[in-house]
């Protein structure tokens, strides 16, 4: 402890190890207050994948719920390596389930295998594939959002069609598919057979990782029994009988996760699609969470069936609005960061794709997503596929090229998109429509009270949306009401 390495990175305390390699927190002595989790690893030719490879592994992959690696080096002579990734602070998955007085519930437990198959279906997408072959609850983190993090990847591999069977059969007893003990090659499939030993593994108070009649009852006994049906077919012995991939598995977790988002008042729009719009700022603190939140409550003006949907897993937003509203905010839902209907708007965060297109059904009229700055390629294709696609970019003369970065990107050129500029001169509007003719430019005016917008950004809002939103006028005296007291009780 406390040795520096690179001249950069302190190291503070080991927080976790394993057969061939350490972890530790370290601090950045060139960013101060900065942490980061340094992996040592030392390389022996022949076992698992070697420290490189793994870097070369992660350095091209970039999704919320997998490791950002920041940096990699090695000693000279000594044969040890280092890897400098993200530090997420969190509890292996198996400790937060032994930690808690009462087994969680069939819904949380699908939700996590739904996170799960979330990041496994990113790695099995990549060309070649990804196999992660080492999923197991030690490299499974929930951190303090209640959300999954992959925290090891030292022996995921690229799958090759053409090899008949893995070079070096590694994993875990009790977590490795059977294939990966020889005989031939794993592939994806074998990461849904782990991630079925992780689910029953929970589900039996840490006592079973394979299938069996003890394993059954036990799991059964503990309310799993709606889970059981899916788990099994995971466990099965030939690949050939499990699911075919991680979004197939993740669909037949997502109707046991439905009760934590059913929250809508009204009743559902029964043969309809609802309409989708998508907020995305230029750049981060454009105002694309405030044009959300003002153009939901707008609509639910004239609809019970609006949801605002938050899908940067790295935004707090909602979980600020829901403890500032305090008993304003109802439905609360345990174990969600923010779950909750407020003016007769539904909040809710989502932790995958799968969650989001369940919000896509026809319980909602209006679904209005905030996309935040995220570049990552599933937000800009819903960005892309929307049936409204919202760009709020600043009006600082100083930003006027944040406009001309986003619209680079192969997805953000869309014949239905509208750029907003809040708060803007006449002037940086006229300058936007002159460069940007072939997109419509929509100042937006100042307005104190996204709950509650006022007529101004109301009109301005519909102009925005064209014919889909409400005539302006209806009634938001009780909003008013709401705003104006709690604006009395922070004065």
């Amino acid at each position: 402890m406390g040795d520096i390495l690179a001249g950069r990175y302190r190291l503070d305390r080991l927080i976790g190890k394993g057969g061939m390699s350490r972890v530790y927190l370290a601090s950045d002595l060139k960013l101060p207050g900065k942490r980061w989790a340094v992996k040592e690893c030392f390389g022996t030719e022949g076992i698992g994948v070697r420290p490189e490879e793994e870097a070369e592994l992660l350095i091209g992959l970039s999704h919320p719920r997998l490791p950002q690696i920041v940096d990699f080096f090695q000693l000279r002579d000594s044969g040890y390596s280092y890897l400098v990734m993200d530090y997420v602070e969190g509890v292996h998955l198996d400790r937060f389930v032994l930690n808690r007085k009462e087994a969680p519930p069939a819904q949380e437990l699908a939700r996590f295998g739904l996170q799960i198959c979330e990041g496994l279906e990113y790695l099995h997408s990549r060309r070649p594939p990804i196999v992660h072959r080492d999923l197991k609850p030690s490299n499974l983190l929930v951190d303090g959002k209640g959300e999954i993090r992959f925290v090891d990847f030292g022996i995921a591999r690229k799958y090759k069609p053409e090899r008949p069977e893995d070079t070096i059969q590694l994993g875990t007893v009790g977590f490795a598919a059977p294939e990966q003990y020889g005989g031939r090659q794993s592939d994806g499939r074998a990461d849904l057979y782990s991630l079925g030993a992780v689910l029953l593994y929970l589900g039996t108070g840490c006592r079973y990782s394979s299938w069996s009649e003890a394993a059954d009852r036990e799991f059964r006994s503990r309310g799993y029994g709606e889970l059981r049906e899916a788990v099994f077919k995971l466990l099965r012995e030939d690949p050939e009988e499990r699911f075919a991939s991680a979004e197939e598995a993740g669909r037949a977790l997502l109707p046991i996760c439905q009760p934590r988002l059913r929250m809508t008042a009204g009743a559902p729009l029964r043969g309809r699609r609802p309409h989708v719009i998508a907020v995305m700022a230029s750049v981060p603190g454009s105002g694309a969470t405030y044009v959300s939140i003002a153009l939901a409550h707008i609509l639910s003006r004239s609809s019970r069936n609006v949801a605002i949907v938050e899908t940067d897993e790295k935004s707090s937003a909602m979980g600020a609005i829901a403890r500032w509203a305090g008993e304003e905010a109802c439905d609360q839902h345990p174990g969600s960061t923010a779950g909750f209907r407020l003016h007769g708007v539904d909040y809710v965060h989502i932790s995958s794709k799968m969650e989001l297109l369940e919000i896509f059904t026809d319980r909602y009229e209006f679904v209005v997503c905030d996309l935040g700055s995220s570049r990552r390629k599933e937000m800009m294709e819903e960005f892309s596929r929307a049936d409204l696609s919202i760009l709020v970019t600043p009006g600082a003369a100083w930003r006027l090229d944040d406009l001309a970065a986003f619209m680079e990107h192969p997805l953000a050129a869309k014949g239905n998109m509208v750029c907003c500029v809040p708060m803007a001169s006449s002037d940086v509007i006229r300058w936007y429509r002159k460069q940007w003719g072939g997109i419509r430019i929509i100042g937006l005016p100042a307005d104190g009270c996204p709950f509650c917008p006022g007529p101004l950004l109301e009109q301005a809002l519909m102009e925005v949306c064209g014919g889909i939103l409400p005539a302006p006028g209806q009634d938001r005296g009780r909003g008013i009401r709401w705003y104006r007291k709690k604006r009395k009780g922070r004065d």
